[in-house]
């Protein structure tokens, strides 16, 4: 008999590291991708790029979609953690753990997905199933022909720039090839775009909404955002249509339609009075027209309908910054000074605790500089507002605070921008001026190696 007692410590540790990493490391979603034409291997699109290309758009939409409300049917929502990746693969236990994971019904959406070529066009086909039996299938087109005889160029091998074909007959080095211009990259990174959109879409149609929602705000035309919230009105429950509604209502707020806006946060309330977004919605609309005594009325009854929704900690945070914004606008410094401290000295709870948090040291910080001049506390309640969150605008005040503050510190911030500048010119330059076989390689070998459960939790 042999003694295997020295076996015992690290076969247990090695079992409650695997129950550990069954228990934990959740998938929220399998993807994998069976197979690529080899045209696309070619180009540097192998099966595990277009996976990895793939997740990393769906974390993308995740993070920049930053919605309160988070993701439903728990998909998404908890793809944050990396444990998978540091315990289950350097273990090599990533196949067993995702054996057991799917037996236990741990993994909400189980994804295959192919990319299939069809003379000069390319098909992704994906097929879905849910842990709770429900299955899909998603067929994309590209929106071009990609392979095309056309656009394959016979010549000699180093002739290529600008599209044309040098002449380098004298060159014994030279040797005929094929030469693929870059559209191929262009289409293929378009139908993987797609279907990144296609797999949040059926995931959490939601979430898509919202992603247009903050790409497009910019220039209010919502081209994509107004069909995507459609379809979300139309599939959701009518309990969660709260939430397109209210993003339905927010579209119509920035393009300056205010009374739209204020009809659709009063449908809203019919369906749920205690929802504090429709309070403080309603109120920065009526404050848009000037009406900032009702508009008070309304951020006091979001402050006090949040306790119904204490996960939705912005809700509050949002209220008293909005409250104190329309005292500003009423002349009453003092008493906004006084709700601004009020919001700023509430510990949030919920998911979005430190963004909550950071709104209302980033409030109360650009009214110190602002109003006060208090210079030292500004700078301390701005500096919390950008280690909670890190908002480009919090720095942004940031910034112009310590151009107040610090001698000289405009001219290094300026050169600092000049250098950068001239970095990215200098790139730019280097790029133009390469030579004929760096041009016509493939512009994506792969996407960055991101772990597929690393999608943040969208607030």
């Amino acid at each position: 008999m042999f003694d295997l007692g020295f076996l015992t410590i690290p076969l247990l540790s090695m079992l409650t590291v695997f129950g550990f990493a069954v228990v934990t490391d959740v998938n929220m979603i399998t993807f994998d991708v069976k197979s690529v034409p080899q045209m696309a291997q070619n180009m540097g699109y192998d099966a595990k790029n277009v996976r990895n290309t793939i997740m990393y758009k769906v974390y993308k939409i995740s993070d920049v979609a930053n919605t309160s409300r988070g993701v439903m049917y728990s998909t998404i929502g908890n793809m944050q953690q990396q444990s998978l990746q540091n315990i289950s693969e350097t273990l090599g236990i990533k196949d067993s753990v995702l054996a057991v994971q799917g037996v236990l019904g741990l993994i909400p959406y189980r994804l295959k997905g192919k990319i299939v070529q069809e003379g000069d066009i390319l098909y992704m086909v994906i097929t879905g199933f849910s842990s709770e039996n429900d299955s899909f299938s998603i067929t994309l087109k590209s929106n071009k022909v990609v392979f095309d005889s056309a656009q394959v160029i016979t010549g000699q091998a180093g002739s290529f720039l600008g599209g044309k074909l040098s002449n380098t007959e004298n060159n014994p080095n030279t040797t005929n090839t094929q030469l693929i211009t870059s559209n191929v990259d262009i289409e293929i990174g378009s139908l993987l775009t797609r279907a990144a959109e296609a797999i949040v879409d059926r995931i959490d149609p939601y979430l898509l909404a919202r992603y247009y929602f903050v790409q497009e705000s910019p220039t209010a035309k919502f081209t994509k955002t107004l069909p995507q919230l459609i379809r979300c009105i139309d599939v959701l429950p009518k309990q969660q249509s709260i939430w397109p509604l209210l993003l339905l209502g927010r579209s119509y707020h920035f393009r300056g339609n205010y009374t739209k806006a204020i009809r659709i946060y009063k449908e809203i309330d019919k369906i749920d009075r205690h929802f504090p977004f429709t309070s403080l919605r309603w109120g920065e609309a009526l404050a848009a027209q000037g009406n900032h005594d009702p508009a008070i009325k309304l951020y006091q009854l979001a402050i006090a309908n949040s306790r119904y929704y204490p996960k939705y900690p912005v809700a509050r945070s949002a209220a008293y910054s909005l409250w104190a914004d329309s005292l500003i606008a009423l002349g009453k410094l003092d008493e906004a000074e006084r709700v601004l401290r009020i919001g700023e000295r509430l510990i949030p709870a919920g998911h979005e605790r430190s963004v909550a948090d950071a709104l209302s040291h980033y409030a109360l910080g650009k009214f110190l500089m602002k109003y006060r001049q208090d210079y030292k506390n500004a700078k301390h309640h701005l500096r919390q507002a950008v280690y909670k969150d890190g908002r480009p605008k919090y720095y942004k005040t940031l910034q112009n605070l310590n151009k107040i503050l610090i001698p000289g510190y405009q001219d290094y911030a300026t050169a600092k921008q000049q250098q950068a500048d001239n970095s990215s010119i200098s790139k730019t330059s280097k790029l133009s001026n390469s030579s004929p076989d760096t041009l016509v390689k493939p512009s994506l070998k792969s996407s960055p190696l991101v772990n597929p459960n690393n999608v943040a939790v969208a607030r």
